[in-house]
């Protein structure tokens, strides 16, 4: 599949900041949906996560994990986690199916290759959404533009 430019929205969303290595990024999906089973609310869309990596080390960096849920809710002061109301990215580059590559370090390489053939400014950070289907997850990976406005 091709690289192509969208947008990625999603409202309501449980929200869980870690720190981890790269290879580890199941371990938040994990206390992510136990989140979600403690608070009663439903799943209404994909679970997605972001990485960024620290500066001087590329496979240890910083995970949020996002979970499309039903309705609002309320989060105590001392939860390990958050609500957001609304999340968006206006642009950004996707790449489908990017568990189809090697891995995502790969999938990555490639999104940063394209924009570099394009001359388009990308983020050092992706979004990372896994569909399941039946029982299988597929992987689409989002890199947002550094410029979000309008061209």
């Amino acid at each position: 599949m091709g690289i192509e430019l969208c947008a990625l929205m999603f409202e309501n969303l449980l929200v869980f900041n870690a720190e981890g290595n790269k290879e580890d990024w199941q371990e938040g999906i994990y206390h992510l949906e136990d989140i979600a089973l403690t608070k009663d609310v439903y799943r209404n869309g994909p679970l997605f996560f972001s990485f960024k990596s620290v500066e001087d080390n590329e496979s240890f960096g910083k995970f949020t994990y996002y979970l499309p849920i039903n309705s609002q809710v309320e989060v105590a002061e001392d939860a390990n986690f958050s609500f957001q109301k609304h999340f968006k990215v206006d642009r950004a580059l996707l790449l489908r199916q990017a568990d189809e590559k090697l891995n995502i370090n790969t999938a990555f390489d490639e999104i940063k290759s394209y924009s570099n053939l394009n001359n388009i400014e990308i983020e050092d950070y992706y979004y990372c959404i896994l569909l399941n289907v039946y029982g299988e997850y597929i992987v689409d990976l989002y890199v947002p533009l550094k410029s979000q406005g309008d061209e």
